[in-house]
């Protein structure tokens, strides 16, 4: 790629602020759509006006599109965060383009400027020629072509400035719309009852089970966040409920009602689309990654709670799907996001102290060493 001040000039910034807002109102409407679509079905269920084996398959199917159209509706978030992270650059470095060009011509008389940034003195110097009795015209010539190799230099760096944040917008939106693209593509077809594709997130977990902690005796207590942890909670009742009875006499507070619906793909999706729309990154939010921790951590239970480590004992056991102790939820939950027993809360904040602490989830020591084959560490 080779641009010239033309191209630059033709640049519209703009209207990449209104293709990312037009992003998050699709995203905004298909969230909508689909979760009103999930709760009438469910709605008619549980009014008893369709039930049975096909009101069941009905829930089934409904959940399946959710799952899908939040990844959908996620890769649009990250589109418009493409967008609306690259705007500002695009316009300073057409900005700064323009400034120099219309500085040169804008001078009495005015430098010749080329399309590719060349600046020269020529008209200037003829009309010092004309006035060659009232000055040192040779003198003054060699000063007209030494600022026009200064204005060269200024201008043709600004467009190779220019270049590279063209690039790099380029680079940025084509990955946003190929995951877009990817994501699209998982929908299905309604019409022929296509099966989801296969998780490239996590297996799912619609009634995750207790966590055991069968490698108790190898792990190392951290005190921020958990390691490989127990649950204690259990399916039964309506609510859940529970406490802690203070500090020397540990308890399970874990809830005791029944686990809430979904699965781990969709939990990861929601948490990710939030943390965007909060100005993450989304290459520092790899849904792998989390998967990895989820699994190593609570084996995919929202209500896992460790008691086997010093933070139960000193009484901030380490608890949901990503082992927080509470201090750390407090610290780093998202705000409306405040039920550390709530998978997509639990994340929000995992994932918040992760890139806060590591720069990004994948450099999770954790998931560093079971990306080379070692043994999984707390994190």
């Amino acid at each position: 790629m080779t641009l010239s001040i033309p191209d630059v000039e033709n640049w519209k910034p703009e209207q990449l602020t209104a293709a990312g807002e037009q992003a998050g109102t699709i995203s905004q409407g298909l969230d909508t759509a689909v979760g009103k679509g999930s709760t009438d079905t469910k709605a008619l269920d549980d009014g008893k006006k369709w039930s049975g084996t096909a009101g069941a398959a009905a829930n089934a199917r409904m959940d399946t599109e959710k799952t899908r159209s939040s990844a959908v509706s996620a890769a649009l978030l990250e589109l418009k965060t493409a967008f609306a992270s690259q705007t500002q650059n695009l316009v300073e470095a057409k900005t700064k383009v323009l400034q120099l060009r219309d500085d040169a011509l804008n001078q009495s008389p005015p430098f010749d400027v080329e399309p590719n940034g060349t600046v020269n003195a020529t008209t200037r110097i003829a009309a010092l020629r004309e006035h060659s009795d009232k000055a040192n015209v040779e003198g003054l010539v060699f000063q007209e072509s030494l600022q026009a190799a200064s204005r060269t230099w200024e201008l043709t760096n600004a467009l190779k400035s220019a270049e590279t944040v063209a690039t790099q917008a380029k680079t940025q939106v084509d990955a946003a719309v190929g995951k877009l693209e990817q994501a699209f593509s998982g929908l299905g077809e309604p019409s022929a009852n296509v099966a989801p594709p296969a998780s490239t997130v996590a297996a799912s977990v619609s009634s995750p089970a207790p966590v055991s902690n069968s490698n108790s005796s190898s792990y190392k207590p951290n005190y921020a966040m958990g390691n490989h942890h127990n649950n204690s909670g259990s399916s039964s009742g309506s609510s859940y409920s529970g406490s802690y009875s203070g500090s020397g006499t540990p308890s399970s507070s874990a809830p005791t009602g029944p686990m809430p619906s979904g699965d781990m793909a969709k939990w990861i999706a929601e948490a990710k689309q939030k943390l965007i729309e909060m100005g993450y990154d989304p290459k520092d939010i790899d849904e792998s990654a989390i998967a990895t921790i989820i699994e190593h951590e609570s084996s995919g239970n929202p209500y896992a709670e460790n008691d086997k480590d010093i933070n139960w004992i000193n009484g901030h056991p380490s608890r949901g799907l990503m082992q927080t102790i509470d201090s750390t939820f407090n610290a780093y939950k998202a705000p409306g996001h405040d039920d550390i027993w709530n998978p997509v809360d639990n994340i929000i904040a995992g994932v918040r102290y992760s890139i806060d602490t590591y720069g990004s989830v994948k450099n999770v020591p954790g998931v560093v060493a079971v990306a080379n084959g070692n043994a999984y560490q707390g994190y």
